[in-house]
């Protein structure tokens, strides 16, 4: 019988306990290294609490050039105002860095959109941002409106003083512009620009319920829509001033009103640029004729009592004063990628469309 060799068992055996011992020591030092580093994580503050509320502050989305604007930093509920700071930036709207709750801003003279963004901070908090643009606006015709030729008629309105370019088509005068009449009452207002911003009024008119641009009355005939908001001697267009439009601009063809009036929506939209930029985005599906001058602009619509704003620079909707029933009227409305000039309806007090006027030729 062979003997034993015990130094083997003894050298596995101490090699055994080497390893285990070794392994414990890894442990170990992952341990530390672990704790260290989330201490150091803690320190840096990834395990922060976040403010309570939002950070916001008002900013027209445009604003007239030299208009000064007053911008107030809220929404934060806690940690208390004493607490926080405030960090405004905004290049190209003022020249540094500025760290107060207030600031008032100047609108360039530079037609051009600008951001504007402000942060909020305070000892072991994350920090909160809050950013919007704001698009300087000057509404003298041709200036931030630009490529609409000069019509050689206009009209005042003696109730302002706002001129309005007008042309004879068919057998009525028409507004080449979109009213802008704000009402007697300049501090109540009888609807509104675009975004609720009377800059935009100017430039593309202001968009009307049914029942404020008409007053609230129904209108049939050539010619015999109500004033509503139309200067005197002018009226809200009824379904039959809008089939003598389409009558002219189909060559001489009658186009009853509820039509999809097939190609005549391009013929009267306009090559115009807002502040440089086509007013119609480009599309392969209309060729804009701009027909009698009519200009048609994509001044959008509004909803939600005017608290809400869609669709400016892609359509345009204008108002027909024949109602269709008790609570809804027609409309008629133009969209960039379509060459159409289709009617639609909605309800009288809720939608804002933009007015066109007219009289009737003697």
């Amino acid at each position: 019988m062979k003997s034993r060799r015990p130094e083997t068992k003894t050298f596995k055996t101490i090699s055994f306990r080497s390893s285990f011992y070794i392994f414990l020591l890894c442990l170990l030092t992952a341990s530390l290294t672990v704790g260290s580093c989330n201490k150091e994580e803690e320190e840096e503050g990834v395990n922060m609490p976040s403010m309570s509320g939002s950070l916001v502050f008002d900013l027209p989305v445009y604003a007239r050039i030299g208009d000064r604007l007053t911008l107030t930093a809220k929404g934060i509920s806690y940690p208390q105002e004493s607490e926080l700071s405030y960090i405004w930036t905004g290049p190209d709207v003022f020249s540094d860095t500025l760290r107060t709750k207030e600031i008032t801003i100047t609108v360039p003279d530079s037609l051009a959109v600008y951001t504007i963004k402000v942060t909020a901070s305070s000892d072991g908090y994350y920090t909160q941002t809050s950013t919007h643009d704001i698009t300087s606006v000057d509404p003298e015709f041709g200036k931030s409106l630009t490529g609409i030729p000069v019509p050689a008629r206009s009209m005042c309105d003696l109730r302002d003083g706002q001129n309005y370019f007008i042309e004879e088509i068919g057998s009525l005068r028409w507004f080449l512009q979109n009213l802008n009449y704000n009402g007697p009452d300049k501090d109540a207002g009888i609807g509104a620009g675009y975004a609720r911003t009377d800059v935009m009024g100017q430039v593309m008119g202001r968009l009307y319920t049914w029942e404020q641009a008409t007053g609230g009355q129904s209108g049939s005939g050539l010619g015999q829509g109500p004033q509503g908001l139309c200067p005197d001697g002018w009226s809200v267009p009824t379904d039959q001033d809008w089939e003598d439009l389409a009558k002219a601009l189909n060559g001489g063809t009658s186009v009853p009103f509820i039509d999809n009036w097939t190609g005549l929506g391009q013929k009267v939209m306009v090559n115009a640029e807002f502040n440089g930029q086509p007013v119609w985005p480009y599309s392969p599906n209309t060729t804009i004729e701009n027909k009698f001058g009519w200009a048609a602009l994509p001044a959008g619509s509004a909803t939600n009592n005017f608290n809400n704003y869609s669709g400016i620079f892609q359509y345009g909707f204008w108002w027909s004063a024949t109602e269709k029933n008790s609570t809804q009227a027609n409309y008629r409305y133009i969209f960039y990628d379509q060459a159409d000039f289709p009617v639609n309806f909605t309800d009288k007090n809720s939608f804002g469309a933009s007015v066109r006027c007219v009289q009737l030729i003697d």
